[in-house]
């Protein structure tokens, strides 16, 4: 990554709604590191409906709960984005400086928590003023960050400590941190958030955390170069890519292995589940593009162009 910093308070004015969607579209906002953007998909048009820019070499990002704000990290830029749609009129994007290598990021209703891959931290943002309110130390070269609105705790996986730190959002300074595999970099949190899934790049698998317990209680073996993973709305399934496979892996979570192998675009890395729980989203870094997946089925049901380098690492569709 590099050192290239965007001035401060930048602001961009545009319509974030795009034409020929309705209030009720899903939508998909996917990070597109090689062309400066965002990239707006309709799910249920399966179709580019928007592209935005934002700030230098776009990585990470975010929904927020609320669905009224997208963040969005510069990794290259050393700022985030936050874009805020609104329906029937002109949205916004405001972009700001912020540390040496913001990668994941994740919001509460409240707040936005970036970690920054250079400075070994979490940075808190309070939403409203887009204000750091304070840090919090962490592993080597934190990746994946997630919110867990179940126990208000903050997730981080540090892919050089091969550990995940798990902080209590009550108290920031009060966290523990959990040994994993080989390079963690995405977090998925079950839907009933009892489980905690750390994606390990370099050995291959995925750790599973108990959350009332904070022990790893399996390790399933997925494909090569794993990235990134989401949960099947009932908790039965668990959706990996795997960079080097050009592949997702689909785990029985009951069985606790690899079920089947789905092939996609070149070089997965973000995905992403609707709210119905019907599609999954896969963002291919190599082919510029998003898998659609049949959520059921387990086979691919559309490819949707996106642009040059699309990554789409976090929580990217509206719920």
């Amino acid at each position: 990554m590099g050192t290239r910093l965007l001035s401060a308070g930048r602001l961009v004015l545009f319509g974030l709604v795009p034409t020929g969607t309705t209030a009720a579209d899903t939508l998909a906002y996917i990070t597109n590191q090689l062309d400066d953007n965002v990239s707006v998909i309709s799910i249920e048009s399966r179709a580019l409906v928007g592209t935005h820019p934002v700030g230098y070499r776009p990585a990470g990002v975010y929904v927020c709960p609320d669905s009224k704000h997208v963040v969005v990290s510069n990794a290259e830029g050393q700022s985030i984005s936050v874009l805020t749609p609104q329906t029937g009129v002109n949205g916004q994007v405001t972009t700001i400086p912020l540390g040496q290598g913001p990668v994941g990021v994740t919001c509460t209703e409240s707040h936005i928590y970036v970690a920054d891959w250079y400075e070994h931290l979490v940075r808190v943002v309070e939403l409203a003023s887009l204000r750091t309110v304070t840090t919090i130390a962490v592993g080597q070269s934190p990746a994946g960050v997630l919110a867990d609105p179940h126990r208000n705790r903050l997730y981080v996986a540090n892919r050089d400590s091969d550990s995940v730190s798990i902080i209590d959002l009550a108290d920031t300074q009060a966290h523990i941190e959990v040994a994993v595999g080989d390079a963690p970099f995405g977090l998925a949190l079950s839907h009933s958030g009892k489980q905690l899934f750390a994606v390990n790049v370099r050995s291959g698998d995925v750790s599973v955390i108990d959350t009332s317990t904070l022990r790893v209680t399996a390790s399933i073996d997925v494909g090569t170069w794993p990235y990134c993973a989401v949960v099947s709305r009932d908790d039965r399934r668990l959706f990996v890519t795997n960079q080097e496979d050009d592949s997702v892996s689909v785990v029985d979570l009951e069985l606790g292995r690899e079920l089947t192998t789905i092939d996609v675009g070149e070089t997965p890395e973000g995905i992403d589940i609707s709210p119905d729980g019907r599609w999954i989203l896969v963002v291919n870094w190599g082919s510029g593009d998003v898998t659609v997946i049949d959520a059921e089925a387990l086979t691919v049901a559309d490819t949707i162009t996106s642009g040059r380098g699309s990554r789409g690492f976090g929580r990217f569709i509206t719920q």
